[in-house]
């Protein structure tokens, strides 16, 4: 005959349930004190990382932080391919007229945009005019390259554009465009307000105008200037080259200008290295 075990007394039975309670209330400051150690922790750890990005930096003489030369997101291209591919980009042709700044400037800046894409406007807008000093002292050139693909009306305007340059006036037309644009939309355009912008960018020859936007060699320039930026793997705008580096995505006009200095310097050391080791003519 089996012994069943005595059932726990009403005693017992609040002393084990008092027991849990107390273990529960155990856990539950252990855990608390766990979360806050952890926040200590990852507090320290950002603004050790914030110290050290500051103190990468060098220190105006009014004491502020001035940009880093060689900014670390757009370091220079060790690949011998992707050095090749980026010479390759940089056409300097005197008759572009798509480009702005000196021929022979020390740095070429190609800059990949969409006349539809919020990124592209905010750089037009904020970052573009910022350069200006750089373009006007023979230290930037900028060549525009179309990469037409986020609104179905994007080729239109490309196309809108090359009619405006053949015309001398594309920077023109590029900066109406980008001005009446929503810096956080997708803009559509249609034939009669790309001849609007144009008429504002002084574009003399409208009904000409109008025929280079629909000229059958507009249309394949266009394609085809997207086709081969999507072949060489740039697929996003703005993408821009820099000299021998390059940035994809936005970045704000400090950020632009240190590269962009960063990049004539080096050009400016090389072409000094080159000099030196050309040999001298003998008499």
């Amino acid at each position: 005959m089996s012994v069943q075990p005595p059932s726990p007394t009403p005693v017992q039975s609040k002393s084990n349930r008092a027991v849990v309670v107390i273990l529960v209330v155990i856990a539950i400051v252990l855990a608390v004190i766990a979360a806050l150690l952890l926040q200590n922790v990852t507090s320290k750890h950002h603004r050790g990382a914030a110290t050290a990005s500051a103190s990468s930096g060098s220190t105006g003489t009014n004491g502020s932080a001035t940009a880093v030369p060689e900014p670390t997101p757009a370091p220079p291209v060790p690949d011998a391919q992707t050095l090749e591919l980026i010479h390759s980009e940089t056409h300097r042709d005197p008759a572009d007229g798509q480009a702005k700044g000196k021929v022979d400037a020390p740095v070429v800046m190609v800059v990949y945009s969409d006349f539809a894409c919020p990124y592209c406007t905010q750089f037009a807008r904020n970052v573009e005019p910022e350069l200006t000093d750089l373009v006007d002292r023979g230290t930037l050139r900028i060549e525009w390259r179309d990469l037409a693909q986020i609104s179905p009306t994007s080729p239109l305007a490309a196309q809108a554009g090359r009619a405006a340059a053949k015309q001398g006036r594309f920077w023109e037309f590029h900066d109406a465009v980008y001005a009446a644009a929503d810096p956080q939309g997708h803009p559509e355009y249609t034939e009669d307000s790309l001849v609007a912008f144009a008429q504002k960018a002084g574009v003399a020859d409208i009904e000409q105008f109008r025929t280079d936007i629909n000229a059958t060699e507009t249309v394949n320039a266009v394609t085809e200037a997207k086709n081969h930026a999507h072949s060489i793997g740039i697929t996003g705008t703005p993408f821009m080259i820099v000299g021998e580096t390059f940035i994809g995505g936005y970045q704000d006009a400090d950020y632009m200008k240190a590269v962009i200095n960063s990049q004539a310097a080096k050009a400016k050391t090389s072409k000094t290295s080159k000099t030196s080791a050309a040999p001298t003519a003998t008499r």
